[in-house]
């Protein structure tokens, strides 16, 4: 299992413009911010103190919960690509079991979608840090690294529910696509969270990626907002940027969030399980 996990890893990073295309699809949404979402944003809340840096912080962790869904779905098409050439088939002849090979794509994949959240993080980081004079306390990172974590598994785990129904690397290629739009709208960065209707707010609260943002928003925004806001004009940020989720008028915390990203996991793990199963008694009839 560990050398398939190699493998994955070594394929997916040796293609360095598949690499940089990768990343440049997630940074895609940074690029929109700065270009067009930006001003707009600043002249909404011109009354705001210190708008432009808390926009900054905000964007920076949508952006990277975009990033945790789009690489790892990336990542997960050599799920697609062994499957068509019949590599899959030859596995099964090795003493590699199909549930160590299902953990193997997975892991690669978070491994992968980490990674790649990691380096926009930084790229995001020191652009602000240069243009906007944006400084993150250092206590933070520690915190932002571990839900990066949950993000990139939880990510994965959705993904790879999708990518079991896909045999064909054009249609994967075509999906690819629409996962990578869909994924700024499934994290509330597109349009800001108070933005949305309460249907579509209850939807992306099904994504575990949602809860990723929202948490990594907390840790971003939430000394800042603290000591600059008050009580009224902070309760409205946080309600229109999705710094916090409620379910039903609770506010969750960075912790709840933790706790639902994992609850999301259990629940996916056993239906990809539930899946191979199916897909394992349909080969042997």
């Amino acid at each position: 299992m560990i050398a398939l996990l190699r493998r994955n890893i070594k394929i997916y990073f040796s293609n360095v413009v598949g690499v940089i295309m990768s990343c440049l699809g997630a940074l895609i949404s940074f690029f929109i911010y700065i270009g067009f979402l930006q001003q707009n944003l600043l002249s909404y809340w011109k009354f705001v103190p210190n708008i432009k840096e808390i926009l900054d912080l905000w964007i920076i962790a949508g952006i990277i919960a975009i990033a945790g869904i789009t690489t790892s779905f990336q990542a997960l098409g050599q799920v697609v690509k062994d499957r068509e050439s019949r590599t899959s088939d030859d596995m099964r002849l090795t003493d590699v079991s199909l549930a160590n090979q299902k953990f193997a794509y997975i892991l690669s994949s978070s491994i992968v979608s980490l990674g790649m959240q990691i380096i926009t993080f930084l790229v995001m980081v020191i652009y602000f840090k240069i243009v906007d004079k944006i400084n993150i306390p250092n206590n933070v990172y520690l915190e932002i690294f571990a839900f990066m974590l949950l993000g990139a598994v939880g990510a994965t785990m959705l993904n790879a529910i999708i990518v079991s129904f896909i045999y064909s690397s054009t249609t994967f290629s075509r999906l690819s696509s629409v996962i990578g739009a869909a994924a700024g709208f499934a994290v509330a960065t597109y349009m800001p969270y108070g933005t949305l209707s309460v249907h579509v707010q209850n939807l992306i609260k099904c994504i575990p990626s949602s809860y990723e943002a929202a948490s990594l928003r907390n840790l971003l925004l939430s000394q800042i907002s603290k000591e600059k806001l008050n009580s009224s004009l902070r309760q409205k940020l946080i309600d229109y940027l999705g710094i916090h989720f409620k379910i039903n008028n609770y506010q969750l915390s960075r912790l709840d969030n933790a706790y639902i990203i994992l609850g999301m996991i259990a629940v996916f793990a056993l239906i990809i399980m539930i899946i191979s199963a199916l897909s394992e008694r349909k080969r042997s009839i």
